[in-house]
């Protein structure tokens, strides 16, 4: 067992997937100062592909989680920003691929674009607006601002 537990932490050393993340399930993630960027997408997209895992709405909490304080005074509360992203970002719940693409940093600042291939499969891009985090209690932590889609009928729709 003890051999087992050295192989899984080298295979995500390896991977570059931090410990503190890699065992917690999608639900139960939350912002670190420790996640990249890139981390802070994945996990919500993760989130978001199994948005009723383990229960109903959980992926919602858990991008909510991620959203800056700004975004949530626009965007929330909760009930608010879950019905927000079902009936103007759809292609982001229970898609079938998401492939991060480069991302574009400027200081405290990162553009992540992504591509999505829709559970229908059609490919939607949207652009995910971070920013770290200068206050506790989320000081150091990067969370998002806003999610601009890119091509498509909700082109200007801001989550």
């Amino acid at each position: 067992m003890r051999n087992h537990f050295f192989a899984v932490t080298a295979a995500m050393m390896t991977l570059n997937i931090p410990m503190a993340t890699a065992q917690l399930p999608v639900a139960a993630q939350q912002p670190n100062p420790a996640l990249s960027p890139r981390q802070v997408v994945q996990a919500q997209l993760d989130a978001l592909q199994a948005v009723d895992r383990p229960t109903k709405d959980a992926g919602f909490e858990t991008v909510f989680r991620f959203t800056s304080p700004e975004n949530r005074a626009q965007t929330g509360p909760l009930p608010r920003f879950s019905a927000m992203i079902r009936n103007g970002f759809g292609e982001l719940i229970n898609f079938r691929s998401a492939r991060l693409l480069p991302p574009l940093q400027q200081d405290d600042r990162v553009l992540q674009p992504v591509e999505i291939t829709s559970l229908g499969g059609r490919t939607v891009r949207y652009v995910f607006i971070l920013r770290r985090q200068l206050q506790s209690p989320y000081q150091g932590c990067w969370m998002t601002d806003g999610v601009i889609p890119q091509d498509g009928p909700g082109k200007s729709q801001e989550l």
